[in-house]
């Protein structure tokens, strides 16, 4: 029997724990227990994990063609990917600096260690369910290079919106609402992306851990 397409989407373990450090972005920011500079670092750190991630992929989807096809060139499509998403976030660290040191608060090192290890294990979890999926029904790989742009490009559009306001006095407010918009893109272009909504993603560990 055809499992739902709700069932599909919670089933997937990378929506409950992109879920879960949007929320807690969310909820320590409007307690002020961390600061926009800090959401900002970390919503950077995620973007490039993500791009590590299909790196990833594309590495493996290029062995994989390879031995279909001894004249497909392995590596040439990672490469480009490494370099034309690695440019584009070289010049969009350089934007977000000029802005980031003009905002009030800290940014906590231990908070920053924490998300990020959070985020690397999920990318992790990401990486081998993309392999997993991709053994049982190989993607083409110039199709599979656009979709983490589908993933940042939203999510990075919000928090540079949120900048938009003209007083840091009504930074606040503004950035939260932009918190939440970008949460909700996030979570929903994950599913978008991997098509969670039309089937089950393979599960990284084999379970619940």
């Amino acid at each position: 029997m055809k499992r739902s397409h709700l069932k599909n989407i919670l089933s997937d373990q990378e929506f409950w724990l992109i879920l879960l450090f949007n929320v807690a972005l969310l909820v320590t920011y409007y307690l002020g227990e961390t600061s926009a500079s800090l959401v900002v670092m970390l919503y950077y750190i995620q973007s490039l994990f993500i791009g590590l991630q299909y790196f990833v992929r594309l590495l493996f989807l290029g062995f994989m063609y390879h031995k279909l096809n001894p004249k497909h060139n392995r590596f040439a499509l990672p490469i480009f990917f490494l370099f034309h998403y690695g440019f584009f976030h070289v010049v969009y660290f350089v934007f977000l600096i000029s802005i980031v040191v003009k905002l009030p608060g800290r940014v906590d090192p231990s908070a920053v260690k924490l998300f990020t290890l959070a985020l690397l294990g999920n990318t992790v979890l990401s990486s081998i369910s993309d392999i997993k999926k991709d053994l049982q029904e190989p993607k083409v790989p110039v199709v599979v290079m656009f979709q983490p742009y589908f993933r940042i490009v939203p999510m990075h559009l919000f928090i540079m919106l949120a900048f938009a306001t003209d007083a840091i006095s009504t930074l606040t407010n503004a950035f939260l609402f932009f918190i939440i918009l970008k949460s909700i893109a996030d979570v929903a272009m994950h599913i978008v992306v991997n098509k969670t909504y039309r089937e089950q993603r393979p599960n990284a560990t084999g379970g619940w851990i």
